[in-house]
């Protein structure tokens, strides 16, 4: 089916990422048994796979097809794009679609479960949908309009504070300079909560958050396609999302965009994340921004 603008909901954008998301969920876990070769992007932190490209390309011919008028941004191609394959700027009414084939493509070469297919929908300032879906177990995360759900379920953050929660991060990272600061950081983590875990996925991370499973999450340099989906599931779920900018000011607006995140169940969990996370200094990252 082929939707005009004004058909777009939040509802109608989620039912096509579900249908896109499904659409290569067998590909990859077939993919999963045995890789094949592991090439690199930014150096060897950061692995990259055919199954990256050739699901990130199945994706966009399917959200294509059905929402030609819209816009994308993909982690494979970098930059946003029509649906003839051409530069674009987006305005402020235009939906861009953020695309992760495979966010935690270093578990998924590695033989570990816990990777997953990650699609939002942005417009304007807002995420207005976002679309997780791990393969390896099946589960289906959505946000619409309507709330946030898992494989259908209605879904919700937690209530306990941040003592009684575990908590995910991405702290350490590869791509920040201030080491001893990361480590201080996940220092503050640790001792504020139950534990932390630091699973290899920004999405699922996020989505944990949004099924109550984390009391929070957060990470830094990291791109809209790692949070996009993430941080609608989260706020439809009841939570908090921050955004922070490079330098660490914190975002008014277009939260996925920021290179710097939390997610949180409530503001005590917030708080506690965006303490560890100012433990680090700042420094400037290549972020690529979703509207050019």
């Amino acid at each position: 089916m082929t939707f005009s603008p004004a058909d777009l909901t939040a509802s109608a954008l989620a039912d096509i990422a579900q249908h896109a998301a499904r659409a290569v969920g067998p590909q990859l876990l077939a993919a999963f048994a045995d890789p094949g070769p592991v090439e690199y992007k930014r150096d060897f932190h950061d692995p990259v796979t055919v199954h990256d490209r050739r699901a990130e390309q199945r994706i966009r011919e399917i959200i294509f097809e059905s929402a030609p008028g819209s816009l994308l941004l993909g982690e494979e191609e970098g930059r946003l794009i029509d649906a003839s394959g051409t530069p674009a700027v987006a305005g402020p009414d235009d939906v861009v679609w953020l695309v992760d084939p495979i966010d935690g493509t270093a578990n998924f070469t590695s033989g570990l479960p816990w990777w997953c297919i990650s699609i939002a929908a942005v417009r304007g300032d807002r995420a207005i949908m976002g679309v997780i879906y791990q393969p390896t177990t099946g589960d289906m995360y959505r946000a619409d309009e309507t709330g946030a759900y898992e494989n259908g379920e209605p879904i919700r953050v937690t209530d306990q504070p941040p003592h009684r929660t575990l908590v995910a991060t991405g702290l350490p990272a590869d791509r920040i300079d201030d080491y001893d600061g990361a480590m201080r950081g996940f220092e503050v983590l640790l001792r504020g909560t139950k534990s932390v875990r630091r699973l290899g996925s920004t999405a699922l991370h996020l989505a944990g958050v949004a099924d109550g499973t984390f009391g929070a999450t957060c990470g830094m340099a990291t791109q809209p396609w790692d949070i996009g989906a993430g941080i609608a599931l989260i706020e439809a779920a009841g939570g908090i999302v921050v955004g922070l900018n490079a330098d660490h000011t914190r975002a008014t607006s277009r939260v996925f965009a920021c290179p710097h995140y939390v997610g949180a169940a409530h503001q005590e969990a917030a708080q506690l994340a965006l303490d560890a996370l100012n433990h680090v200094q700042p420094q400037d990252f290549d972020h690529v921004g979703s509207n050019s």
